[in-house]
């Protein structure tokens, strides 16, 4: 597994991070289709993709938490389609409800990493009995302040080990 020197220097509270590519074309114009015009067909092909990816899945799939307002605003959670569809892939039990978005909170999109962590201060919880290692599943990790805040919530409920299996990551510089 390669670490990037910030890593070195500051390792992230997740174990693993794995993505299929960079957040650019043509990734970045399908992830807009899957997620704001409702494309959810497309879960199984990207499923797939990132499926190809992961070597020794987490028994456990836990989908990014959506507000509920934004979720019946949006018509569905797109990181839950996704994890549904990749933990039928991997044969692997995905959980949409253990984790709670309990604050309705700004769209991440758009601000600085300083922004989001304050963005994000209580805004989960967790719902359950959580085995050892799990996976995070969202579509994109941008400055990684959403599933840093979750690893924070899912370390002090006893998770040991927290892969984050996401389609894209945003190149650092574009942070």
């Amino acid at each position: 597994m390669e670490s990037c020197g910030r890593c070195l220097k500051k390792p992230p509270p997740w174990d693993s991070l794995v993505c299929v590519g960079a957040y650019a074309f043509p990734y970045d114009k399908l992830l807009h289709r899957f997620k704001y015009q409702g494309h959810y067909w497309l879960a199984p092909a990207l499923a797939k993709l990132l499926a190809t990816e992961i070597e020794s899945p987490a028994p456990l799939l836990l989908p990014v938490p959506m507000h509920w307002k934004r979720r019946l605003w949006r018509g569905f959670n797109h990181s839950s389609v996704l994890a549904a569809e990749l933990a039928r892939q991997l044969k692997v039990q995905s959980e949409p409800n253990v984790l709670k978005r309990i604050r309705a909170t700004r769209q991440q999109q758009g601000l600085d990493r300083q922004s989001r962590l304050s963005n994000l201060k209580q805004a989960f919880s967790i719902e359950g009995k959580l085995p050892p290692h799990i996976a995070l599943v969202d579509d994109v990790v941008t400055t990684g302040a959403t599933v840093a805040q979750l690893c924070r919530l899912l370390r002090q409920h006893g998770v040991e080990r927290i892969d984050v299996y996401c389609l894209c990551r945003t190149p650092p510089e574009t942070t």
